[in-house]
């Protein structure tokens, strides 16, 4: 449906879609936290640990489903007409930005810090974004994203173990990207 602004109105669905995608990526990220405790704790433990962590994942995509399921009043958004447009650009952005960000560090020799750059560069693909699908809290998912990548990188330059980095960078990017994709199904 085209508004007189020129704008078309989202299907119902696609905010759903988009945070079950957006809680796919924050099992990721949860995983990479996880992989900061396993070399602390006995491989039992770590069995436990990643069965958690694989609960918690599975849980949080299943209320994102359920939350964007529950009648309740939806907000009414008017994307922009060429989103989808934008989305396809901004996406092989941040794949080229991602690949060349790995190939940079790893010449020179700077692997750990390549979280802390997908991170980064995964914050900044949610600004056009934000505007794009009439989305304002994708401006808070990435400057948190961005905060957490910045933050992550200066306690690896000032000497703290890659592991405890993983473990708060994983968990903190999950924590974000979970929180964003349940608010994203309960308000549309």
């Amino acid at each position: 449906m085209i508004n007189e602004t020129g704008s078309r109105k989202l299907s119902e669905n696609r905010p759903i879609q988009g945070a079950v995608i957006m809680s796919v990526f924050a099992s990721m990220w949860g995983t990479l936290g996880v992989s900061g405790l396993v070399p602390r704790v006995s491989a039992p433990a770590s069995i436990c640990i990643v069965t958690l962590a694989l609960a918690v994942a599975v849980t949080v995509v299943i209320l994102t489903i359920r939350l964007g399921a529950l009648p309740g009043e939806r907000r009414v958004r008017r994307v922009a007409p060429n989103s989808f447009r934008v989305f396809g650009r901004v996406n092989i952005g941040q794949t080229v930005a991602v690949v060349v960000a790995i190939l940079i560090l790893g010449r020179l020799d700077l692997w750990l810090y390549v979280p802390a750059a997908v991170c980064l560069i995964v914050g900044l693909h949610f600004l056009p974004l934000a505007r794009s699908f009439a989305q304002p809290q994708y401006w808070w998912t990435g400057g948190l994203l961005m905060t957490l990548a910045l933050i992550a990188a200066l306690t690896l330059a000032g000497g703290a173990s890659a592991a405890d980095v993983r473990v708060v960078l994983g968990f903190g990017a999950a924590a974000i990207l979970w929180s964003t994709a349940l608010h994203v199904a309960r308000r549309g």
